[in-house]
């Protein structure tokens, strides 16, 4: 092997390290495919390996903020998860409101270009009576993607089927877009900030905090910062929403409110910290020796693991679409769909891996079973997923890719 194939090599390695260390990402969730396409153009330019290697041993190097720029994940649009907000309008607000406060604050944690900070603000204004403001923070990493949300333009893939539009929040301008409305604006501020690091204290404590589909990509070390960044910045009484599969119990000073299936966590207030004093041993009768010995053997015998869920597997897919692992994915969605035989989403999922794979003949049959599966639930059931969508989405899917196959 040559010393310029064994220096790009270093790079490429150099470059998934400050990836790594910058966003928290774990190795699996950091696309091959992007980097790869980073470090070589900066070598097509004329720069060496070599002076790759030393710019990305400076932090906050160029290199490093454009190898950011292009691993970064960005999939968001209003409203995403209605059922979260409505929790935000009917639950939190309520509580908020209940302890006195005179200004409702949310905080969007990894905001990518907006739509959901937005979404929040539109919530709040919508619910909070005469007299009590509201204030809301917008927090990402990448820069890029905060200019987009100051612009407060959006196209139609911000607006889908899967995200009502629950309370005012944009105005049309023709051909496609959306301008945020002025009151929507005037309560909302964008910063960029990281979520491996504590909020500024200029920016205060919030009444609720959105972070979603954020911390699916972490490392679990990585995880467990930023669960403590966000658990420090809420009020007592406030309220963290976090996405579907992202934690499977309460975050460390939070208790879990609603159903598992919301990810809704809440700091308590000081009065409900306080430790109730011990019971009182009550006596027992004496167990003979053998039963003894069985209770300490049931007792140091460590629970059995969870069993997968359908969603869990298929976020597990996901994840490996995002490395650039098809193959591993389209494996996984497999064994998927011989544990969860109606599982819709995973049988999209993978009809679409099929297709990108050239086996047309096995992507159309999965997807003709999509069609006939989604045509016999009520139009608006909720499917749940990593995104929860209604089944007439999924005929509505199946049904353009097999009229465009049959046109092709």
């Amino acid at each position: 092997m040559s010393s310029g194939v064994v220096e790009a090599q270093q790079v490429l390695a150099r470059a998934r390290e400050v990836v790594a260390s910058c966003t928290g990402f774990r190795d699996t969730a950091i696309s091959p495919t992007a980097v790869d396409r980073v470090v070589r153009a900066e070598l097509a330019r004329g720069r060496s390996p070599s002076e790759l290697l030393a710019e990305l041993q400076r932090p906050g190097a160029p290199l490093a903020r454009t190898l950011l720029d292009a691993v970064l994940v960005g999939e968001t649009y209003f409203f995403r998860h209605p059922e979260q907000f409505r929790f935000l309008a009917y639950e939190a607000v309520p509580a908020a409101l209940s302890r006195g406060t005179l200004t409702l604050r949310g905080w969007s944690a990894g905001c990518a270009s907006g739509e959901e900070t937005y979404s929040i603000a539109a919530c709040l204004l919508n619910m909070a009576p005469p007299g009590v403001r509201v204030e809301v923070l917008g927090s990402d990493l990448h820069e890029g993607r905060l200019e987009a949300a100051r612009r407060g333009v959006y196209g139609n893939w911000s607006r889908r089927e899967a995200g009502p539009l629950l309370h005012p929040l944009y105005q049309e301008l023709g051909e496609g877009r959306v301008s945020i409305l002025d009151p929507v604006r005037a309560v909302v501020r964008f910063v960029q900030g990281n979520l491996l690091e504590p909020l500024h204290e200029m920016y205060g404590h919030f009444d609720v905090i959105f972070c979603r589909n954020v911390l699916t990509y972490f490392s679990p070390d990585a995880v467990q910062v930023a669960l403590g960044h966000l658990a420090k910045a809420l009020v007592p009484g406030g309220f963290l929403l976090l996405g579907t599969v992202e934690v499977d119990h309460p975050p460390a000073g939070l208790v879990r409110v609603g159903a598992p299936e919301l990810q809704a966590f809440r700091r308590p207030l000081p009065r409900e910290q306080t430790t109730p004093p011990a019971p009182r041993p009550v006596p027992v009768a004496r167990e003979p020796e053998p039963y003894r010995a069985a209770a300490s053997l049931r007792a140091t015998t460590p629970p059995p693991p969870p069993a997968p869920t359908a969603v869990g597997l298929h976020t597990e897919a996901l994840q490996r679409i995002e490395s650039g692992d098809e193959s591993g994915a389209a494996t996984l969605l497999e064994k998927l769909l011989q544990q969860f035989r109606d599982y819709l989403p995973g049988m999209l999922e993978l009809a679409l891996l099929r297709e990108r794979a050239g086996a047309r003949e096995a992507a159309f049959a999965l997807m003709h079973t999509v069609r006939d599966n989604a045509a016999r639930l009520p139009p608006d059931l909720i499917i749940e997923g990593p995104e929860p969508l209604p089944a007439r989405f999924y005929r509505a899917s199946a049904d353009a890719f097999l009229t465009l196959g049959a046109i092709e």
